[in-house]
């Protein structure tokens, strides 16, 4: 059997921990499987600031951004720690922090036909209100992908 080579979208809710547990559970012993985690952030622009006060309060608040991201490329590390802690080998466990190009879903998409994987774990979005005005993006993946497995964690 060929190796299971698993993409996890992580956006940092508890949903994603419940996909991190679910994977561990579903492929830790299994030796051979590889999983990337993934995240596309939001990039911060760059932008040239004068002695305004305007401009000195925006450059902190995008410094304040930079930050966040930062915290959040640790986080997505912390995952792979625990994975490596479950039992997976650590060259089997790969992270990818990208900037954002695209809309959620198609960076996914884009990001499983780019790597071949075999496996995609989702987690649900817990908010109600967002599903009722846009379609969701487990669902937008799965029209848009064939021949990969779904598995969509809540």
């Amino acid at each position: 059997m060929a190796a299971q080579k698993i993409l996890l979208p992580y956006n940092f809710t508890k949903n994603d921990q419940k996909a991190v547990a679910f994977a561990i559970d579903s492929f830790g012993q299994q030796a051979d499987a590889q999983i990337t985690l993934f995240h596309a952030y939001i990039p911060v622009p760059s932008i040239e600031v004068s002695d305004k006060t305007v401009m000195t309060r925006m450059a902190g608040n995008l410094a304040y951004l930079r930050q966040k991201n930062f915290e959040l490329e640790e986080a997505l590390q912390q995952a792979q720690k625990r994975l490596v802690s479950a039992g997976f080998k650590e060259q089997n466990i790969q992270r990818i922090f990208k900037p954002q190009e695209k809309e959620t879903a198609q960076e996914i998409i884009d990001q499983a036909t780019k790597g071949r994987f075999t496996t995609i774990i989702l987690s649900q979005n817990p908010s109600k209100i967002r599903k009722f005005f846009t379609a969701s993006i487990s669902k937008k993946v799965a029209r848009a992908l064939k021949d990969i497995e779904l598995l969509i964690v809540g």
